[in-house]
């Protein structure tokens, strides 16, 4: 086929007439698509089938991986694995579930578990009253507890770390006049 013959055709699949968006090259593509979100991605992907093909290549999806699940780039890829599209599509469909120890120092339901930014704590809010800190390593170990009906309460309800880890906000349900209950920070 000479070019006055592929003139005519278009790898956009828009109908023939040719079209500048065949003409961009893929480090191109891979420039813009750098920039998209993954929802994004896959629908550029579905553009024509340069874009489609484009939005498959590898080197993509171990930036977006990187990005998206704020990795540090001196983590290769989990071993015996060789897709990083493989490994995006695995982090956010099949999350890992393994029980490694079970924490029984809450007497009654664990209603609520916040993580600290950094990682190193999380906490546990609990109908027993107490919010517990817990050391992040193998074995947990409680690092805080605080026994909340010392104040009134009926239970701890919720907890969040602020932006630097060095204070937890709990919020829970307060014994109020006989017969009702109330919301406290």
């Amino acid at each position: 086929m000479d070019d006055s013959e592929r003139a005519g055709t278009s790898d956009s699949g828009g109908g023939g007439g040719g079209c500048w968006w065949d003409m961009m090259s893929d480090p191109m593509l891979l420039q813009v698509f750098q920039y998209l979100n993954t929802r994004e991605l896959l629908d550029a992907g579905q553009t024509c089938r340069l874009w489609n093909r484009v939005s498959y290549d590898e080197m993509l999806w171990k930036h977006l991986l990187y990005r998206d699940f704020k990795i540090d780039s001196s983590v290769g890829i989990l071993p015996g694995k060789s897709s990083w599209l493989e490994e995006y599509k695995r982090l956010c469909y099949h999350t890992p579930t393994v029980c490694s120890e079970v924490l029984t120092e809450h007497s009654h339901q664990v209603l609520h578990v916040s993580f600290a930014h950094n990682g190193s704590m999380f906490a546990t809010s609990s109908k027993d009253g107490f919010i517990i800190v817990w050391e992040s390593k193998y074995p947990a170990t409680e690092k805080y507890n605080h026994d909340m009906k010392n104040f009134s309460w009926k239970y701890t309800q919720f907890s969040q770390f602020n932006q630097s880890d060095t204070l937890l906000l709990v919020s829970g349900v307060h014994f109020g006049t006989p017969n009702s209950t109330s919301g406290e920070i």
